[in-house]
């Protein structure tokens, strides 16, 4: 079954916002018509489109991602008390960390200097992404009615999922016995 937020597919058809640096003449493909832009035009791209229209030296992203000031920020903070509630995350955290990942390795892959740099905010985002879970989990296992709220819509689809599978079990369990 596919889930919102679920997949690299859902991230690269994303839209997002570039600023055109030359000129770029009308192009067509499957599914998207870009009109003619001047230079300095802000135009909303899917993702994939807008890469390659960077890598073609037409268009810069706007939407880069996160900061290595925001994964620091997010990394220290849900680092700073794994066991307590969840610290709010920037909106669209997960598109945004997708974006940014996902072009830190692009850049890594022409660039093997940069890999290093890959590799500690992997290490960062793997961090934040477990501190989450397990906190998700174990809010999803309390019974409660409603998914607390500032969970990003990923995270609402996981505690749900699990409050679900718990719940028929727990169900399941509580008649053992009774007949």
């Amino acid at each position: 079954m596919k889930r919102a937020g679920s997949g690299s597919e859902e991230y690269e058809n994303r839209i997002v916002r570039v600023v055109t640096i030359r000129k770029i003449p009308k192009t067509e493909t499957p599914g998207i018509v870009i009109e003619e832009s001047e230079t300095g035009k802000e135009l909303s791209l899917p993702l994939w489109a807008a890469r390659e229209l960077a890598d073609a030296g037409l268009v810069k992203l706007v939407d880069e991602g996160l900061t290595v000031d925001e994964w620091t920020q997010i990394h220290f903070r849900e680092r700073l008390n794994p066991t307590g509630p969840l610290a709010p995350l920037p909106e669209g955290f997960f598109q945004r960390a997708y974006t940014s990942l996902s072009s830190s390795a692009r850049e890594a892959a022409k660039d093997p200097a940069r890999r290093e740099q890959l590799n500690r905010v992997l290490a960062r985002y793997r961090d934040i992404l477990e501190s989450r879970v397990g906190k998700i989990i174990r809010l999803a296992s309390a019974e409660a009615s409603q998914p607390p709220k500032g969970l990003q819509p990923e995270e609402v689809q996981l505690y749900e999922d699990v409050q679900r599978t718990i719940s028929g079990w727990r169900a399941e369990m509580r008649r053992v016995g009774e007949g």
